[in-house]
């Protein structure tokens, strides 16, 4: 059998335990941690991460039971840091960035890689899926040239206009900064459930990298858009990143070396909290990275691209659901259910765009969705607000369709969507009614929760199912890269 390099550095964890195991006061403490962190690399290595791996327990600690909050506990920390960035006159940007891994196709990372054989794709889902591939990638272009570091700590100015899929066109601005990882619940809130499967995948990779080329995408509240004026003064006149990506968005971004503007934003921020809107499993990654290694301090923070819940320019689309598995005798069945279950049931139209405009009609605090059936016309299926239920997770039209259509009639419970290879998700209304004409499945056309009811719910302390929101357009990856010192350093 052959180790990975994970389990090769867990031999000099071995040692250093054993060495430091009789040892007095820190010796001792930092002796027993390599001890417990290099068996449980070993235990994953060799059996891989089952349930009983403390590993896993670990990651499953991050799945977001938290309490309700009002306000945040403890201050919230932003600033700049040194990141590495491409060289820009040997790697342009539009050549090197990538989208976020959980939207990357194998056709994408082929195209991406055939663009430039330093695109962070290779970074972030590294080639034959091993780890230590990246690892010695990110080696070779630091060494190389390729990644340049920064000369002074910065924040990132950032500025897209897009089309989203409504045809509508928009700008988002914000961030790119260092966010401290909180201790307590409040100053950062999730809203999503997240996979422990995919929270481990992410948790290899930053063990082996002591890398973040992903900033996770979180938003704050500033109807006065102060902050967005800070960083327009604080911003250097020339753009180092001007590139239009695959779908359109033109990103431009700054570099803010000021550190009075620094000092500026900081101060404005400390007393606010964040909302998680896209990242949720890299966050969780980033705080199971820290819990396990305390030693390595850098881990104490993240990377985040801020940009301010006020503004117009932040906008959600919803995720839609293709289902299958579900029996032509049940299909039919179906608009009977619904309305034994509770639920008004009407033909709307002859396509998603009718039926979407009928949704559209139904008040906010009504449960609704659009079912598809392969030739069959689009039913509006909606429900009257329960009295008995006030909760910010009851106007969730995604919570409605799991906990009274996909669990009680779809045998699909929360835990089993989790893992299921069943459902199909796409933003785009005309691709679900496609893929449902193209297989026979099942279509739930769903519409988004607004930016105020999704803080709601994470405020409450509740989480929504996976993949509720779409936050458009998604953060590209590669446009800075942060650098951890890693948990071996600390203790070699």
């Amino acid at each position: 059998m052959t180790l990975s390099p994970c389990s090769v550095d867990c031999v000099c964890f071995l040692r250093l335990g054993v060495r430091n195991a009789r040892a007095p006061a820190e010796s001792s403490r930092a002796g027993a941690l390599a001890l417990k962190y290099a068996v449980w690399w070993l235990r994953v290595d060799i059996l891989g991460p089952g349930p009983k791996c403390p590993l896993v327990r670990l990651v499953r600690k991050h799945r977001y039971h938290a309490t309700a909050v009002a306000t945040p506990t403890e201050p919230l920390d932003v600033r700049p840091f040194r990141g590495l960035r491409y060289d820009p006159k040997r790697h342009p940007a539009f050549s090197v960035v990538a989208p976020p891994y959980d939207v990357i196709t194998m056709a994408d990372r082929m195209r991406l890689v055939a663009r430039s054989s330093r695109n962070v794709v290779r970074l972030i889902l590294p080639d034959v899926g091993r780890a230590e591939n990246a690892r010695r990638l990110l080696d070779d272009w630091r060494e190389d040239g390729t990644l340049l570091p920064e000369e002074v700590p910065c924040l990132y100015r950032t500025e897209e206009t897009f089309i989203g899929p409504d045809g509508v066109s928009r700008v988002r601005t914000g961030m790119i900064a260092l966010v401290g990882l909180p201790r307590r619940d409040g100053t950062i809130l999730p809203h999503e459930r997240t996979m422990p499967n995919i929270v481990e995948d992410r948790l290899r990779l930053l063990r082996t990298t002591h890398a973040q080329p992903s900033p996770i995408l979180v938003t704050y509240d500033d109807p006065d858009n102060d902050i967005d004026a800070a960083l327009r003064a604080g911003s250097e006149p020339t753009p180092i990143i001007d590139l239009t990506d695959d779908h359109g968005t033109h990103l431009r971004m700054w570099r803010v070396a000021d550190p009075g503007m620094q000092d500026r934003i900081h101060s404005v921020l400390e007393s606010r909290s964040l909302l998680i809107a896209d990242g949720h499993h890299r966050y969780a990654t980033a705080l199971a990275y820290r819990d396990a290694f305390p030693q390595d301090t850098s881990a104490n923070a993240m990377m985040m691209y801020l940009t301010n819940g006020s503004s117009p320019g932040l906008v959600i689309f919803p995720i839609h659901r293709v289902v299958s598995g579900i029996a032509e005798e049940l299909q039919e069945r179906l608009p009977a259910l619904l309305v034994k279950a509770g639920f008004a049931v009407t033909e709307a139209g002859d396509g998603v765009v009718q039926l979407e405009a009928a949704m559209a009609a139904i008040p906010h605090d009504h449960g609704v969705f659009g079912l598809v059936r392969k030739d069959l016309s689009p039913l509006l299926v909606h429900a009257e607000p329960n009295p008995d239920d006030q909760s910010p997770l009851s106007r969730i039209d995604a919570v409605m369709l799991q906990e009274r259509i996909l669990a009680p009639l779809l045998d699909l419970p929360a835990d089993v969507v989790a893992t299921t290879y069943r459902i199909r998700y796409t933003a785009y209304s005309d691709d679900a009614a496609a893929k449902v004409d193209e297989s026979g499945d099942v279509g739930f056309i769903l519409r988004a929760p607004s930016v105020r009811e999704v803080e709601a719910v994470a405020r409450s302390g509740a989480v929504m199912p996976q993949k509720s929101t779409y936050f458009y357009p998604k953060t590209l990856d590669g446009l800075v890269i942060r650098t951890l010192d890693g948990p071996s350093d600390e203790l070699g």
